[in-house]
């Protein structure tokens, strides 16, 4: 289980647009793995390894990681795209325009490493952007702007973020 002392940043905003109709929810998390960057790396880009909550499932890629399109959400039309990796630097994503209950989104999440000393900070910064196409009042910004919304998201990432630098740790893969 991860530490909450792991964290360096654990953050989440949601900010308004002008149109009213359009907002943008960004999370950044930090952590710090006391394993070399190589080995967080390939963990990293194993990605059902450590975000095992989600389906993950390969739809096209296979065998390249940039390019590689996953399905996040089983029996749902939410993919995301490794759009560029730098390998033990870099890893880029976008999340497919997908609808929602009425809501469109689209998003990317940058992933940026670097070690010193043996230890690998591993920043994950997500930034999405919601529009509101349904009728009435949007329930899923409702939602988002919850205390409740911002500790599960919070619970989710740190739940991964552990896995993550578990596997990195793992005496099997570190020694």
């Amino acid at each position: 289980m991860l530490l909450d002392s792991s964290f360096i940043v654990a953050s989440e905003t949601l900010t308004e647009e002008p149109d009213g109709n359009s907002y943008n929810y960004v999370s950044h998390y930090s952590i710090e793995i006391n394993a070399p960057v190589e080995t967080v790396w390939a963990n990293l880009v194993n990605f059902g390894s450590w975000m095992y909550e989600f389906e993950m499932e390969p739809i096209s890629g296979q065998g390249e990681l940039e390019g590689q399109v996953l399905r996040l959400y089983e029996g749902q039309d939410f993919f995301m795209q490794v759009t560029k990796a730098i390998a033990n630097e870099l890893l880029v994503i976008v999340n497919l325009p997908s609808s929602m209950e009425g809501e469109l989104s689209t998003g990317v999440a940058v992933t940026s490493m670097r070690e010193i000393e043996g230890k690998t900070t591993v920043n994950l910064t997500m930034s999405r952007r919601y529009t509101w196409n349904g009728s009435g009042d949007n329930h899923l910004k409702s939602r988002r702007q919850s205390k409740t919304f911002n500790e599960n998201t919070r619970a989710l990432w740190n739940r991964f973020l552990g896995k993550l630098e578990e596997l990195s740790m793992s005496p099997s893969v570190y020694g």
